[in-house]
């Protein structure tokens, strides 16, 4: 008889040490989870936003016009992104080096084309030395792209190179990413806003 009450006894104390061992696990395990959901979710809407602005890149580099562009993409677009509810913005960039001889912006790369559509709070990455006015549709065209040397770009990568008169076509997409999870909470920072650029 006491052989079977040491058997239970061990069994009783062997179930409750693996209580308390998935007690101390599951937090972390939980944690893993959440963690691999939202970067997978994160990662997925940056494929989205990067496969949209190469396709905007491409697009504008076939003399579509920017806003015939800016249509096609909210066409194709899916969630994440919506550039109707202010949860997204994009931003077309057409840089030319001037090629008028003696003109202040000659053999200078200058922002040619500017056309922003959404009202989410993306601002450009790519500067310009002052200011400038751009016209309106079709083409949104830089007044005085040949002399307004406020036009000038000064942040391209330098391994863009044009020739005289060639452009750079540029997409830039900001959109909001929304959490899928609770993974915020456990005090790691996951980020709010989403972007992705395309040269062409």
């Amino acid at each position: 008889m006491s052989d079977r009450s040491t058997v239970l006894r061990r069994l009783a104390s062997s179930s409750g040490q693996s209580v308390i061992e998935f007690a101390l696990v599951m937090p972390i395990v939980v944690v893993l989870v959440l963690g691999v959901i939202e970067l997978g979710s994160a990662l997925q809407d940056q494929h989205l936003i990067t496969k949209l602005t190469r396709e905007g890149s491409n697009l504008i580099s076939r003399d579509t016009t920017v806003e015939d562009a800016a249509t096609a993409l909210r066409l194709m677009t899916s969630a994440p992104v919506n550039f109707e509810n202010g949860s997204s913005k994009m931003i077309f960039s057409v840089i030319k080096r001037g090629a008028t001889t003696g003109s202040a912006n000659y053999d200078k790369m200058v922002l040619y084309q500017r056309f922003e559509y959404g009202s989410f709070g993306g601002v450009s990455h790519i500067s310009i030395a002052g200011g400038g006015s751009f016209g309106g549709a079709p083409d949104y065209a830089a007044a005085n792209s040949d002399s307004n040397a406020g036009l000038q770009v000064t942040n391209l990568p330098p391994t863009l190179v044009s020739v005289k008169g060639g452009m750079i076509y540029i997409t830039e997409i900001f959109t909001r990413h929304t959490m899928l999870t609770p993974f915020d909470r456990f005090g790691v920072t996951v980020p709010q806003s989403l972007y992705s650029i395309a040269y062409f």
